[in-house]
């Protein structure tokens, strides 16, 4: 049986590790931007689905999505909104960046790249449809885009999520370096909020490393539709 002064050594060790594997991810991800996108029309709900008051709180989606993902200590938060009413009724302080989409109806693509156009470095990209975000996916996400290569350079150009086979492009990371491949896939008149990924360096997540801070894999969840929006607060109240 290993010393109380044994035990008391692995333990200090493993904090140590956990701490400069921490000060590592700190020093990759030092200007790291959280970019909502809220750009669509939300015809399927029938109202702004940003604005949908989520419990307990009853605060709107959005603010709550921004809220827990502050966790993340983002530099700065960008908000991707096409209706200039949105920001006046929600209450998210001065600190927010606002921005109309520079690529009108290209979709959630076209969202990205205007995003990625003022951010430094990597981007935690989100929809604003996502009532059980989880925050511990966003910051395994963030251990991976930290990864080097052998020469110490940069490994990946996003960090994406694989469910039921479809990569979730709006619950993933990116890094600025995508822009140049988003803005030709543009210009050639593409759309899919995916068609850009064959021309980076994408580190997939798949499901089982998923399941292991998301059972259920609630975190992708998107609320749509009343019926999918009555599924998420049934999920938060059981």
């Amino acid at each position: 049986m290993p010393s109380a002064w044994a035990v008391a050594g692995t333990h200090t060790r493993r904090a140590s590790i956990a701490r400069t594997r921490s000060d590592h991810i700190q020093s990759r991800l030092r200007h790291l931007t959280l970019v909502v996108n809220a750009g669509g029309q939300s015809r399927r709900m029938g109202h702004p689905k940003a604005l949908l008051p989520l419990p307990p709180s009853h605060q709107p989606l959005l603010h709550v999505i921004v809220q827990r993902l502050q966790a993340l200590s983002p530099q700065q938060t960008v908000i991707i909104a096409n209706d200039p009413t949105l920001r006046d009724q929600l209450a998210l302080g001065d600190a927010i960046t606002w921005l109309t989409d520079a690529y009108p109806d290209t979709g959630p693509l076209g969202g990205l790249a205007t995003a990625l156009a003022i951010c430094p470095d990597w981007a935690i990209c989100v929809a604003c449809d996502l009532p059980l975000l989880n925050p511990a996916l966003f910051a395994y996400f963030c251990t991976l885009a930290a990864e080097v290569d052998g020469s110490g350079a940069a490994r990946w150009d996003a960090i994406v999520p694989v469910v039921d086979h479809y990569p979730e492009a709006l619950h993933s990371l990116y890094q600025r370096r995508c822009l140049p491949a988003i803005a030709a896939r543009l210009a050639a008149g593409e759309r899919r909020a995916t068609c850009f990924l064959p021309d980076v360096r994408v580190r997939y997540v798949n499901e089982e490393e998923l399941r292991q801070l998301d059972r259920d894999l609630h975190s992708f969840l998107n609320a749509n539709t009343p019926a999918e929006w009555a599924q998420a607060l049934t999920l938060l109240t059981t």
